[in-house]
Parts: structure tokens; C-alpha cells; sequence
């Protein structure tokens, strides 16, 4: 998959959704693979995605890549950004600089639409990250086959306590990133969903860093499985292998 990369590869998964889900974007890394969740034990010690960046760094302080997922893109970008020398590259899937809709970023989720869900998790917590899990697979192009994936991760129940849920909620309100993924001073890969409905596509966003690249995964919806993960491979070992042109779907 990588090109002859064997190093460290930190994974970041997001709001609500355990690190292992993740495992399609990398069951095929030849080394080390170090998985993250935003659980409660993070969580509960943090106030802002930086602050989860910091208590990471410290926890993993050696060269690695750092591939973030959803929300999880947001830390592993602030974990870049703290140049220390551990996040050698950074990956995201289905990530964001910011959340929500705001002037200037018109791919976030319309403030309207993100106050109605918020207040769905505070009043019933379990009801609302089921809604969120489904939407992470609506629109996807094998979606029958990624319901029945979904499955088994729904039986397992929210990964985390409502408290942490309306938490990170709050992170997924507040915290704008946009400038810091424009300064970035390591090399970073965006990959998107082109039937995401959660983070609708913004590879045209002329903001991002000059090491970036971006682009658009045909019919991958906000969770990466199936041929969607693999496609994110090539992309993947593409971009680490220093490709000028990582395929056919980034710039």
C-alpha cells in the first residue's frame, strides 16, 4: 500500500465512532498502526481538539504519520501544526477545517440543521448517534452493503458518555481551523466523500497549505469502506510516495 513506507501510522477516528471502524483506511499499513478513539478517557482530560492534540503528542512523540478521520482530522492537523517533528505527513477522510456553515465556508453543515441534531443528542443521546451512523453511509453507492457493515457497530452502542457526545459537539461548533490548515508546514493529503452529506466536498477551497493536496473519492460517502477505502489507498500510497500526482480524483 505504501511504497515502501514501514514507519508509524497514528490513526484519529471521530465524534462518536470508534478508531476500529476505521480499519478498512488502514488493515493494509505494513507497520505499526496505532488506533485512537475519542473516548471518554481522552476526552474527559481535554477542552478543545489542541488540547486532545497535545495530550496525543505527548502519549506518541515519535515520527509517524497521522491519519485523522472526521473530527479526527481536526486533531491530527493541530497535532501537525505544533511542529514538533512527530507528524511526519498528515491524511484525512471525511475531514474539515471547519464544521459548520459559516460567511466564507459554505461547505459546512447549515447552522440551523447543526442546533436541531445538538439538541436531539442532549434529549436522547442514543437515538441521535444512530441517526449520525446512518448518515455516515447515506448516499454511499454499495449503501445496502455498507448498512449491514454498520450493523455490528450499532449493536456496540455510543463508544462514549452523552456528557463527551454534547462535548465534542461543542468542539464541532466552535473550533475554526481554517487558518491553521492554510499554514500547515508539513505535507498533508485531504481525501472527501462525493456522497458525504455529513462534510460536503470542498477540494476547490483555494485556503489549504501549498504542501496539501486534495481531492474527491467517487461514491464514498462520509465512512470510508469497501472499494471507497480502497480507492483512498492508492490515493494514500500514492501521496507518501511522493507522487506529483497522487491519481486521478486529487490536486
Amino acid at each position: 500500500m505504501t511504497a515502501g513506507y514501514t514507519g508509524p501510522l497514528v490513526v484519529v477516528g471521530g465524534w462518536g465512532v470508534r478508531s476500529d471502524m476505521l480499519s478498512d483506511l488502514y488493515d493494509l499499513w505494513p507497520g505499526e498502526v496505532i488506533p485512537v478513539s475519542l473516548d471518554d478517557e481522552l476526552m474527559t482530560g481535554c477542552d478543545s481538539v489542541s488540547g486532545v492534540a497535545d495530550e496525543l503528542l505527548g502519549r506518541f512523540p515519535m515520527p509517524a504519520v497521522w491519519l485523522g478521520w472526521s473530527l479526527g482530522s481536526q486533531v491530527a492537523m493541530a497535532a501537525a501544526a505544533r511542529r514538533t517533528g512527530a507528524v511526519t505527513a498528515v491524511i484525512t477522510v471525511g475531514g474539515f477545517p471547519r464544521f459548520t456553515e459559516t460567511i466564507g465556508w459554505p461547505s459546512g453543515m447549515p447552522q440551523g440543521e447543526f442546533e436541531a441534531f445538538a439538541k436531539g443528542v442532549i434529549r436522547d443521546p442514543d437515538r441521535y448517534w444512530t441517526h449520525f451512523l446512518l448518515l455516515m453511509i447515506n448516499g454511499d453507492w454499495r449503501e445496502r452493503l455498507a448498512r449491514k457493515r454498520l450493523r455490528f457497530w450499532l449493536e456496540q452502542g455510543p463508544p462514549v458518555s452523552s456528557a463527551n457526545l454534547v462535548k465534542g459537539l461543542g468542539w464541532l461548533r466552535q473550533e475554526d481551523h481554517r487558518s491553521l490548515w492554510g499554514n500547515l508546514g508539513v505535507p498533508a493529503l485531504h481525501l472527501m466523500g462525493e456522497k458525504d452529506v455529513v462534510v460536503r466536498p470542498w477540494s476547490e477551497w483555494s485556503g489549504r497549505s501549498m504542501q496539501s493536496r486534495a481531492g474527491v473519492i467517487p461514491g464514498m460517502a462520509h465512512w470510508p469502506t469497501g472499494e471507497a477505502a480502497s480507492d483512498c489507498h492508492q490515493a494514500m500510497a500514492a501521496f507518501l510516495a511522493g507522487a506529483r500526482e497522487v491519481d486521478q480524483w486529487t490536486s
